[in-house]
């Protein structure tokens, strides 16, 4: 199908050996370092759509050119229409292209624009001697203030000190780092540089919340030798295409990783077992470490002083977002395993009567501080929400994007209505689709098309920011279709109706469901139904 060679960078192979890349010149401007991109093809000039161009992909056109990087983005006929061809459209430069022709597109020719849609860059100029060598590494500067000296690192609003947003120092002022190309290269080297050891995950779309002040690097690339963030390949301080909802975190190891696994293991355990059990998992030897001996201590106390819980943020004192109390602060639910009999023990607790609604997504906002239970898992009949099996206290793979709620009937009920919303659970559940489910419209076949989400009792789409190929495979192994050969943007198959559920998806590909994958909150997005996402899947 036309999509299967949707993914193949745009090159050419008919340029003479001295031309390893297609040239390319900005038309129109006052100087050669600002105008009309225009790129030469098979002996004729064309022009570039400005689909999903942005600042990464005009600071390659301005390196191309030896004009340092992009200083804005003009509006568009700024420095007039082009004629001719439109070579490329849907641009997606990574930023360490050499070329545009390097960065992906839909190949050459192949577009659905017309020449009021042709891109423009503005660059800063700098002499071809300055920008020929490429990407450069950003070194740390002298400038020292309060202690702090540019490219020093901190991380925030994570349980503990070594896992957090990141937030990188620069000329007096804390700042953020964007996700775009976020990976754990980059998340080893921000743990190696505070002192925590290796990294065990990266996190983006703001999973330890939304910074403040500027962001401060963007399109972060580092092959994880560098000792400090600041000597990685950016955009260069300050230059980024971004919000604080993209916001960057990491989660390293911290203390020693022995002591961390025996913790997780030891959760799973029976109190009397935890002890011998511990030091088994971490030393292999007959008495605990101190370590251990520590962490095992503080897993006993922290059971016997935590336990409270508390609605937030919802129109009523019997429904809101779920949170509990550990060691004198108040923390969230994550909504992994989320489900009725947990909202039951909830609303039991509270004397809030029944439970109506077990909600998932930040239904009533995104909350703030810990994240204190995970994986909850409750048959309905415990006194406490502590009582029911979680991961441990702490423990968690989630962001405040996924924080749990709950909606009770109120302190007014009865228990004929428990019985009642419990039965009308129960029987309606076949009727209608599981809250998650995803099915593809108007494609030629059931493994291609729109992607919609079931959720709040109705379909919804997904919006294609950042929408891409590592996204669209999880939708197609979710439906059992076979490999994902397209992710289609610009509601490629037709606008949807309803709410836009999901926003800056950025799954890893391995993920069970669109759900689990990062976004931003489902009620937070600046799209409409013009950016509906579609995938094409391979039928089994």
């Amino acid at each position: 199908m036309a999509g299967m060679d949707l993914h193949v960078t745009a090159r050419t192979t008919s340029e003479p050996a001295l031309l390893p890349f297609p040239e390319i010149r900005l038309a129109n401007g006052p100087s050669r370092c600002q105008g009309r991109v225009e790129i030469l093809y098979n002996g004729s000039w064309g022009t570039v759509c400005d689909d999903d161009w942005d600042i990464v992909d005009a600071n390659v056109v301005c390196r191309q050119l030896g004009c340092g990087h992009a200083i804005t983005l003009p509006a568009a006929m700024t420095f007039g229409q082009g004629s001719g061809p439109i070579f490329l459209d849907n641009v997606d430069c990574k930023g360490r292209e050499a070329a545009l022709s390097e960065c992906w597109s839909h190949g050459w020719g192949i577009h659905n624009c017309y020449h009021y849609e042709d891109v423009a860059v503005v660059c800063n100029e700098l002499s071809p001697t300055q920008a020929s060598e490429g990407p450069t590494s950003r070194t740390l500067t002298a400038s020292v203030q309060d202690g702090e000296s540019d490219g020093s690192i901190r991380l925030v609003s994570g349980t503990d000190t070594c896992q957090g947003r990141v937030e990188i120092f620069y000329r007096g002022n804390w700042g953020t780092v964007c996700d775009d190309d976020w990976g754990l290269s980059d998340a080893s080297v921000v743990c190696k540089q505070v002192g925590c050891g290796q990294a065990l995950d990266y996190k983006s779309n703001a999973y330890f919340g939304y910074g403040t002040g500027r962001i401060l690097l963007d399109n972060v690339n580092c092959d994880g030798s560098e000792p400090f963030l600041s000597a990685c390949y950016s955009l260069g301080w300050g230059i980024h295409n971004c919000g604080h909802h993209e916001d960057a975190g990491v989660i390293c190891t911290g203390l020693d990783r022995s002591t961390i696994t025996s913790f997780t293991t030891s959760v799973a355990l029976d109190y009397e077992e935890t002890l011998t059990a511990t030091a088994t998992a971490t030393d292999g030897r007959d008495q605990p470490s101190q370590a251990t001996e520590l962490v095992t201590t503080a897993l006993l106390t922290v059971e016997q002083e935590s336990g409270g819980v508390r609605l937030a943020n919802g129109n009523g004192s019997c429904r809101g977002r779920v949170e509990v109390r550990h060691r004198g602060t108040w923390g969230t639910v994550c909504d992994d395993d989320w489900d009725f009999p947990d909202a039951q023990v909830v609303c039991r607790q509270l004397g809030c009567g029944a439970a109506l609604a077990a909600t998932v997504l930040s239904s009533f906002g995104y909350g703030s501080g810990p994240i204190l239970l995970d994986n909850v898992g409750c048959g309905g009949g415990e006194a406490r929400l502590a009582d029911c099996f979680h991961l441990g206290w702490g423990q968690h793979n989630c962001g405040h994007h996924e924080d749990a709620g709950v909606i009770c009937r109120g302190a007014d009920d009865t228990g004929d209505y428990f019985q009642e919303a419990t039965a009308t659970t129960t029987t309606s559940a076949p009727t209608r689709p599981k809250d998650g489910s995803l099915r593809l419209v108007n494609g030629s076949h059931r493994c291609e098309g729109r992607v919609e989400m079931f959720y709040l009792s109705q379909w919804g789409t997904v919006c294609d920011d950042a929408w891409d190929l590592r996204d669209a495979k999880v939708v197609c192994r979710q439906l059992g279709c076979g490999h994902a050969m397209a992710a289609w943007g610009e509601a490629r198959y037709g606008q949807g109706t309803g709410y836009i559920f999901l926003d800056n998806l950025k799954c890893k590909g391995h993920e069970p469901s669109l759900l689990r994958c990062s976004h931003i909150r489902w009620d937070v997005h600046n799209c409409d139904h013009s950016e509906d996402a579609g995938a094409a899947c391979g039928i089994l």
